[in-house]
């Protein structure tokens, strides 16, 4: 029975010693713009900047403009273009172009919103000064969000958001995910002050999509995201 609980023991320490994690804190801060068009579409613009290396250095900021359609009071369409610099390592920026449509469902109960959010998403890395930068990267995106209007003012919700790699040679199903915990301070009938705390995990090994690793020997990472973010309807 001791050799046995020993053996058990020794398998689990081995197999975390070899899950080898880089972790990283950073601060992401967005700014969100809606115009109302018609009573039934709508545009809007997310910009984003983001702090990483334990909130040391400036490493991606994006600009996401789009619009929306929407079908019924519950359900509705996004169709978005993304213009995003993210740092090298060698100091220089890359420039992505990401496009992607999603379809949004949600359900109120009382106090309670249950929603999902099913995007697909493509992108190109540096498409005009790499000889593979017109590689596209193709993503399934699917995100569940529980929300509860506790006042008037105050808003909380809890959301999960999983990636699946569509034309990944090197991996299948999910590789990566964001959990998120947070709140809406209503400031005013228009405009939302936005606090959340998100865990980003990189489920598989790899470097097909754009996952960073700062040193070699860290082949998966975790990133724990402070998140502010403030909306304007207008």
């Amino acid at each position: 029975m001791k050799r046995n609980i020993t053996l058990l023991f020794l398998f689990f320490h081995l197999f975390a010693s070899a899950q080898r994690y880089y972790n990283d804190a950073q601060l992401w801060f967005n700014l969100y713009l809606e115009k109302k068009v018609t009573k039934k579409f709508l545009v809007h613009l997310n910009q984003q900047d983001r702090w990483t290396n334990n909130v040391s250095q400036y490493e991606l900021g994006y600009a996401d403009v789009g619009i929306t359609y929407k079908f019924t009071k519950n359900i509705k369409i996004l169709a978005d273009y993304v213009f995003t610099e993210k740092k090298r390592n060698i100091g220089s920026f890359s420039t992505r172009h990401q496009y992607y449509i999603a379809l949004v469902f949600k359900k109120d109960v009382g106090f309670w919103r249950f929603s999902y959010r099913n995007m697909f998403q493509f992108q190109y890395n540096d498409p005009y000064t790499t000889k593979d930068g017109f590689n596209a990267y193709y993503y399934d995106r699917n995100k569940f969000t529980i929300k509860y209007f506790a006042t008037k003012r105050f808003d909380f919700y809890v959301a999960e958001e999983l990636y699946i790699p569509l034309n990944n040679q090197q991996l299948k199903g999910l590789d990566r995910s964001r959990s998120f915990i947070g709140m809406f301070y209503n400031t005013t009938k228009y405009q939302q002050l936005e606090f959340y705390f998100m865990i980003q995990a990189q489920l598989q090994k790899g470097d097909w999509y754009k996952q960073h690793n700062y040193y070699p020997n860290y082949m998966l990472n975790h990133d724990f995201v402070y998140g502010i973010g403030y909306s304007i309807q207008f």
